[in-house]
């Protein structure tokens, strides 16, 4: 069957949309719709089996949320969230407050969080630069001979990290 479209004694029929509307706000129970509304809403339910199929599935719905407990709702957690709230807004001509002192050192560590690469990365560059000067031969040029001739004399430590740092010799030839 069509749904009504046209007025049924002297009121304008309820369309689905309308009637949908309907149920979503009120529920499938006749007894919580509106009076001005129930009267055509009930026109629609006599001649549309759409709308008979909506207020089953309203109906359905009604009766898994009066299966839920009602929320516990104190006075004082009411005053809680509201004063929380009123906390919250800013207030004009006063100084922000401060925050509290874990959330100053929480912003700090975190802060540390961006340095801690670069730090690394610093610390391992000094290292790998001690470490190539440690094992780099230590050239000085000097004249030796009678004819004039410069000839390059060179030092070097060890070829391992052991014995450039533990053998005295290597250490003097380090400062020379």
């Amino acid at each position: 069957m069509r749904e009504p479209n046209s007025r049924a004694g002297g009121q304008e029929a309820m369309g689905m949309a309308a009637f949908q509307a309907l149920l979503e706000q009120y529920g499938a129970e006749p007894r919580r719709w509106p009076d001005e509304q129930r009267i055509q809403a009930q026109a629609l339910l006599a001649v549309s089996m759409q709308a008979r199929a909506e207020q089953h599935r309203a109906a359905l719905l009604d009766a898994m949320l009066d299966r839920l407990d009602v929320p516990v709702i104190s006075d004082e957690r009411v005053a809680r969230v509201v004063a929380g709230a009123l906390a919250d807004l800013p207030v004009p001509g006063l100084a922000p407050r401060r925050p509290p002192f874990t959330r100053r050192v929480a912003e700090m560590l975190g802060a540390w969080r961006q340095v801690w690469p670069r730090a690394a990365g610093l610390a391992a560059c000094t290292a790998a630069g001690i470490l190539v000067g440690a094992f780099t031969p230590v050239a000085s040029t000097g004249s030796m001979g009678g004819e004039g001739a410069a000839t390059i004399v060179t030092a070097t430590t060890a070829g391992d990290l052991p014995s450039a740092m533990f053998t005295p010799s290597a250490l003097e030839s380090l400062f020379q």
